[in-house]
């Protein structure tokens, strides 16, 4: 049985669109991952970072996947390395930057992983494109409403940068 799962792509180093590109390309091949909607791209400026960073593009993906969030982690880190992610620090510019924001109605805690991403009310660069492919969806355990924690001025700190004609896959 399959769970739907909620990833946020994000890249601030290099060509910043191609790797968001092959980051959805590799996603896709995946086992067990059947990608069902795909937001807009979207641009902000980094947030939390060391120095003159440049500007994040970000993008969510809906899917479906049938096995366990360990096994989705490891497959998206893999995802990282093939594509040039060198360091998983924080505050640093990165090629690519993948995390699991929803996977079905889990909570989950463990030194590796949190579920829902601990950020995730907090960062209207997630915010925006999740809600563009589900205006309902709703934070476990408890079910609030996302859509809620979005405010007009957060809409103002994020960018269309790539719209993309057909969402839903």
């Amino acid at each position: 049985m399959s769970e739907t799962v909620y990833v946020l792509l994000g890249s601030n180093l290099g060509d910043r669109a191609r790797y968001l590109r092959a980051a959805r390309e590799n996603m896709a091949k995946v086992e067990g991952l059947e990608i069902t909607a795909v937001s807009a791209i979207y641009a902000s400026q980094a947030q939390n970072m060391d120095g003159d960073t440049p500007p994040f593009l970000n993008q969510v993906i809906k899917a479906d996947y049938r096995f366990s969030p360990g096994e989705l982690l490891r497959a998206l880190e893999r995802i990282e390395r093939d594509l040039d992610r060198t360091d998983k620090g924080k505050g640093l510019p990165r090629t690519i930057d993948l995390d699991i924001l929803l996977f079905g109605d889990r909570a989950l805690k463990t030194e590796g992983l949190n579920i829902p991403h601990p950020e995730l009310l907090n960062r209207p660069f997630v915010l925006v494109p999740l809600l563009e492919i589900d205006p309902e969806a709703t934070l476990p355990p408890d079910q609030v409403r996302i859509a809620d924690w979005l405010r007009p001025e957060d809409r103002d700190k994020v960018f269309l940068f790539e719209d993309h004609v057909a969402r839903q896959v």
